[in-house]
């Protein structure tokens, strides 16, 4: 097997898709059932790791995809997937049927905030897809697996307005895209992730205490991988994002730039406080976005 693929019980297999070419960045996950589906594709870029995982598993065609929001690390391949597989359909928050047969309008949307060239050089260029081969998705919608075993697709804003998370309740895994956050192995913790225009901690919040109520033994994250102890993660998700927040919030005078360096030394210093490893915190560190961050919640302030 590929060993960019882990396989879990319930035939689960997770997918390391090299994103920006590095391991254990983006993960993607196929359910193998009598109906299979593969749950995001990654960026552009990373598609040729995508295709070798799944054919590795003798996997040569893929009917249907699952994408948990439309932010470009997440569903920048699926003009590719399509271009090879004809006949696979997505299903996607309904804004895909605006965006993904013209995704340039998203790529100007995204360009703004990472640059064209930096997404060029580390996601790569989306392709459209015909709208026929897209379905939108609705709150509580089932997507049949098997006889006995649907993938439940629930409608979870707060991160992004058309974010989707995926909860199978017959393993009891949760596919939660980036709703939780970021957790990199091997630290096993929670580092928030949010982006602007839409991040609303008190709608985010609504999302997580929503899907705490189901019976959850693992949580599988885009960044990166599967985790137990899904109720624990929920619960420190919730205090990181608050602590972040009011860090925020007293240092309103400072610039982008200087808030941004000034949250690095803070997560630094608290990181180093509970004794993480200087590798695990360069990972969280040098894997974090944090002029967004910075952007995501004084946007959510400004607001409210």
């Amino acid at each position: 097997m590929n060993t960019d693929v882990t396989k879990f019980d319930n035939g689960i297999f997770q997918i390391d898709v090299h994103m920006e070419g590095k391991t254990e960045r983006m993960s993607c996950y196929y359910i193998d059932s009598s109906e299979p589906i593969l749950i995001e594709v990654g960026p552009s870029n990373s598609f040729p790791y995508l295709i070798s995982a799944l054919e590795s598993l003798g996997i040569n065609n893929i009917k249907r995809t699952a994408i948990t929001h439309l932010h470009l690390d997440h569903v920048g391949g699926i003009g590719h997937l399509n271009e090879k597989y004809k006949d696979n359909f997505v299903y996607v928050h309904e804004l895909g049927i605006k965006h993904l047969p013209n995704p340039e309008r998203l790529w100007r949307a995204v360009s703004d905030v990472y640059t064209e060239e930096w997404l060029k050089k580390n996601w790569g260029e989306i392709k459209p897809i015909p709208i026929e081969n897209i379905k939108s998705l609705n709150d509580g919608a089932d997507i049949k697996l098997d006889i006995n075993r649907n993938l439940k697709a629930l409608y979870s804003p707060g991160h992004a307005k058309h974010h989707y998370t995926f909860y199978d309740e017959y393993s009891g895994t949760l596919f939660m895209g980036d709703t939780l956050g970021l957790i990199y192995p091997h630290g096993d913790f929670v580092q928030p992730n949010l982006p602007p225009p839409d991040f609303n901690k008190e709608t985010l919040f609504q999302t997580l205490d929503r899907l705490e109520n189901l019976e959850i033994n693992q949580l599988a994250i885009a960044h990166f991988g599967i985790h137990k102890k899904p109720y624990q993660l929920i619960t420190e998700a919730k205090e990181s994002i608050e602590n972040w927040i009011m860090f925020i919030k007293n240092i309103e005078h400072m610039s982008d730039d200087e808030a941004s360096n000034e949250l690095v030394q803070w997560l630094t210093k608290n990181y180093k406080s509970l004794d993480i490893d200087n590798e695990t915190i360069i990972n969280y560190i040098g894997n974090g976005n944090f002029i967004m961050q910075i952007n995501g919640i004084r946007n959510y302030l400004t607001k409210n």
